[in-house]
């Protein structure tokens, strides 16, 4: 059947409003049905130009549905077969259970009866969710954004809620002039205006970059569990389309292009984590979050990899030579704050918000000069500036090696220290896209192989920073946030399904300790296994062991940072709320028994259960999901338009205060509501240190796990500590040096930048240790 719909985009390409839909009837793969090459050839007929019959008008009779009639296509000869346009080389079986190709996944199917025939609308479901989760195809706004680059005009787009109103959507709206050419590996440059009206209505590329390697099913599921698989498959079509000329923002503006109630809106800017080498703000709809929260939704797409985070130079000066794609997200900052108030927004409620890799950069954004003033608050999610793999301990190791691949010569140091020669920058321009995302790094297990690094452009380590300067951190209000589990990536899919034993844990622990610390790895290895050993259990069972190991690495190298900033942050007086995700929805692709999962917050954050999901993250959300997802709505925008979560925050005066919107009916039961009302969230003390634990019965919490964070920022500050400077660094190496004690490889050197004053540590020593380093020692 052919019906004439509107429809958004069909596998990334654009249709036009009223182009026509296709439905595929069940009867399709009976006998006298279509064809099967026919029926392929309609699909990629329908994809090209919204007309089956362009396809099939020499084999088939294919009328378009109008009201009151079931015609269905029909042989005109059933000898007939299609000749061009035959359809795609995978199989994808048409059964009374309609199944949409594999790069649209999950897509959900219902059935529809028009007269006597019944059809499956699997397609037209998968059109609607194919980019934003819409009930109605997008139509241009009626008005023109007029900004300082040029005048721009989006869509409207309609969501498939009746509690929601419609948003104006605008996409891949350039901030920076295209990174290409000469351009190439420097920092990014003021975009020049534009002439005419540009149609803000298709996302642009993604920035160059090097995605995980999941071909291979069984191969990927050896390093990661199946649930981040499936996460990765449905990502990867979406980040497909990619070029240098990429430094794009997608705006989300509450209403159908007209100023609200609240307007001027305050800004919701989100910086997308994953990691420093792939991602894109592109996946992460808007649309909800803007329409819920009545707050303008910014995602930034930024370099990666090699060209965001690659020190050309060997010497740096101030905005040069690296950590390219944190100035991207600078300038992007910068222009938002210029011209978000020709969309409707305010440009001084503006609230950073990064998730994993891009919590750490938000982070670094806060305490870095270069960006005082540009956002007033800020939110970070599973991730800080303090990880131990926020930031690349060993840039110039780096640089050697990606000039060695791409051979860009280096002038040799004396005595095989490092190279001393300036810049590779130039011959790297010259290189092809392809071969520089051909760069392979070794990777070290639990590190990042890309990422910013020291020094940033006014040379303080970010904890020094955050302790005794950083002006913005201080006067910005901070909202941080951590799930249960934020280690459960770290494992493969048969350690999630039959757990570890006792040697396993002990390599991994070794492993992650080696790559993270650089003094007394025996000490800090004896206490992370004490800790977290159930010594009441003579013997312990393999999940039992999994469970404490993923409970010490989340702890490690993300839970223990955050809470840290979030102290440093109280302890100077600024506005500082602590929350943990608790929740864990019972259709989660996650079963585990610890709770939640590095990354289930996020379709929270962006309100996606309260239309079922997305392409991103589909799933079918319950009622009480909904309710849920409410209430974190709730609390995140409270906090963008006033700095405080709460309802009663909303009562002051000027632009944008007003009550929060409220609970719907059809979102969780009564008693969910009224809990989530009644709850205060109180600041984040030094003395009480609260936070607020995010379930169906939240509730204000004190210590958040007390006893570890104490292990990780009380005792292992001081067992990671150099000692007398006469001791040679073997003393602080693990007496079990064989690869078979380790699980993953291991920087070359614990190298590690101690998180300590550095007048803690004597010349002598600095100096004795840049000479075992260079020994190999």
């Amino acid at each position: 059947l052919c019906v004439k719909a509107r429809a958004h985009r069909v596998h990334g390409i654009e249709l036009a409003p009223e182009r026509g839909i296709l439905i595929a009837p069940v009867n399709w793969h009976r006998k006298g049905g279509v064809g099967r090459r026919t029926k392929y050839g309609a699909f990629a007929w329908i994809e090209r130009t919204a007309n089956p019959r362009s396809a099939a008008e020499s084999c088939v009779e294919w009328p378009i549905l109008t009201r009151g009639t079931g015609n269905v296509p029909q042989p005109r000869s059933s000898h007939c077969t299609m000749q061009a346009h035959d359809g795609p080389k995978r199989s994808y079986r048409h059964t009374q259970r309609h199944r949409s190709p594999p790069e649209v996944n999950n897509c959900g199917t219902f059935g529809a009866r028009l007269g006597s025939a019944t059809v499956w609308l699997g397609l037209l479901c998968c059109l609607s969710v194919a980019v934003v989760p819409v009930r109605a195809g997008p139509r241009y706004s009626s008005r023109i954004v007029e900004t300082k680059s040029g005048a721009i005009r989006g869509v409207i787009l309609e969501l498939n809620s009746k509690h929601l109103e419609p948003v104006e959507v605008f996409k891949a709206v350039p901030y920076a002039t295209p990174p290409i050419g000469s351009l190439r590996f420097e920092p990014p440059k003021k975009l020049p205006p534009w002439t005419g009206t540009k149609l803000a209505d298709t996302f642009g590329s993604v920035c160059p970059q090097s995605f995980p390697d999941i071909s291979n099913r069984t191969a990927a599921l050896l390093s990661m569990p199946k649930g981040r698989y499936q996460h990765l498959k449905r990502l990867l079509p979406l980040l497909a389309n990619q070029s240098e000329d990429c430094l794009t923002l997608n705006i989300y503006v509450p209403g159908s292009g007209s100023r609200g109630l609240e307007a001027p809106y305050s800004i919701f800017f989100y910086v997308h984590g994953e990691a420093y080498d792939w991602g894109s703000g592109n996946p992460y709809d808007g649309s909800v979050l803007a329409s819920s929260g009545h707050v303008i939704v910014v995602t930034v797409n930024f370099r990666l990899g090699i060209l965001g985070f690659l020190k050309t130079r060997a010497s740096l000066s101030p905005g040069s030579g690296g950590n390219l794609g944190l100035m991207d997200i600078i300038l992007a900052l910068r222009w938002v704050r210029e011209n978000i108030g020709s969309f409707g927004g305010d440009p001084k409620r503006i609230t950073i918000v990064g998730h994993d890799t891009g919590a750490a950069l938000a982070n670094l954004v806060l305490i870095s000069k270069a960006a005082k003033g540009l956002a007033q608050r800020a939110i970070l999610l599973s991730g800080s500036a303090l990880s131990p793999w926020a930031l690349i301990p060993d840039p110039d190791a780096v640089r050697l090696e990606v000039s060695q691949q791409m051979a860009c010569h280096l002038v040799p140091g004396r005595n095989g220290r490092k190279p001393t020669t300036d810049d590779i920058t130039e011959c790297l321009r010259d290189k092809p896209i392809e071969a520089l995302m051909g760069v392979r790094l070794t990777s070290v297990r639990f590190m990042p192989s890309w990422g910013p690094f020291l020094p940033l452009e006014d040379s303080l380590d970010p904890e020094f920073a955050m302790e005794h300067s950083g002006e913005g951190f201080i006067t910005s209000e901070l909202m941080l946030g951590a799930t249960t589990t934020e280690s459960y990536n770290d494992f493969s899919a048969s350690d999630i399904q039959y757990g570890l034993e006792e040697d396993q844990r002990n390599r991994l622990l070794r492993t992650y300790i080696r790559n993270a610390y650089t003094f007394h790895l025996n000490e800090i290895f004896s206490a992370v296994r004490n800790e977290y050993t159930d010594w009441d259990k003579p013997i312990q069972h393999p999940i039992n062991i999994r469970d404490s190991t993923m409970e010490a690495l989340s702890d490690g190298h993300t839970v223990a940072p955050i809470v840290k900033v979030a102290y440093l942050h109280a302890r100077r007086g600024a506005k500082t709320y602590l929350f943990h995700f608790a929740y864990q929805s019972k259709e989660s692709e996650y079963p585990q028994r610890l709770g939640s999962v590095r990354g289930e917050d996020l379709p929270y954050i962006f309100g996606l259960p309260l239309v079922q999901g997305g392409p991103v993250f589909p799933q079918n959300y319950s009622r009480q999901d909904m309710g849920v997802n409410e209430a974190v709505l709730n609390f995140v925008t409270n906090f963008c338009k006033t700095g405080d979560p709460n309802e009663a925050g909303q009562q002051q005066a000027g632009a944008g205060a007003g009550q929060a919107p409220p609970l719907h009916p059809d979102y969780g039961t009564a008693k969910e509501r009224t809990r989530f009302r009644q709850i205060t969230w109180e600041t984040y003390e030094t003395t009480t240190q609260q936070y607020l634990s995010i379930s169906t019965k939240p509730k204000m919490r004190t210590h958040y796990r007390g006893h570890k964070m104490a292990l990780w920022l009380n005792l292992i500050p001081q067992l990671h500590r150099p000692g007398d400077p006469e001791v040679s660094m073997r003393h602080h190496h693990f007496r079990e040096r064989e690869p078979h004690y380790y699980a993953g490889k291991l920087v070359w050197t614990a190298a590690r930048v101690p998180r300590f004053p550095v007048d803690q540590l004597s010349n002598q020593f600095l100096a004795r240790k840049e000479d075992h380093r260079h020994a190999g020692e």
